[in-house]
């Protein structure tokens, strides 16, 4: 193989190569969570998007820490759609009981297992929020 076709092949895969990269950093783990423990937090709606990759919730809460505003992450719109979830069952101001997988590293936040808002549960796994277990009115979707 010449010096020149050499140098091409290089110069052409950097490009590919960053591409490659920049799609890598875009994905995150869920590893950050701790999916053995599981805890309610109530709360007011600030902000609730469900939407690919991944839902996620501003919720204003006011506990033994203080209040502040906490961001929670979750499954893919799918999943939400397919436990039960409807475009029309959060708005801004409503209060909200999310169970959730809290962060290893005890930060605030964590990762939707279910949340309950205006009498409707939605669960993943048939989680309840308000016990962490199996409840008979949340869905069935698989747990993350």
């Amino acid at each position: 193989m010449s010096t020149f076709v050499k140098k091409w092949v290089v110069a052409a895969s950097i490009p590919a190569l960053a591409l490659c990269a920049s799609l890598a950093s875009a994905h995150h783990s869920a590893a950050q969570f701790d999916f053995s423990k599981r805890i309610t937090v109530e709360g007011t709606v600030e902000r609730f998007e469900v939407k690919n990759p991944h839902a996620s919730a501003v919720i204003a809460v006011n506990d033994a820490k203080g209040a502040r505003n906490v961001e929670y992450e979750g499954h893919s719109a799918s999943h939400f759609y397919r436990a039960g979830y409807t475009r029309d069952m959060v708005h801004v101001g409503d209060k909200i009981a999310i169970l959730i997988a809290p962060r290893r590293d005890g930060a605030d936040g964590g990762f939707i297992q279910a949340f309950t808002v205006n009498g409707k549960t939605v669960g993943f796994g048939g989680l309840s929020p308000e016990t962490g277990k199996p409840a008979a009115d949340a869905a069935t979707a698989p747990a993350k």
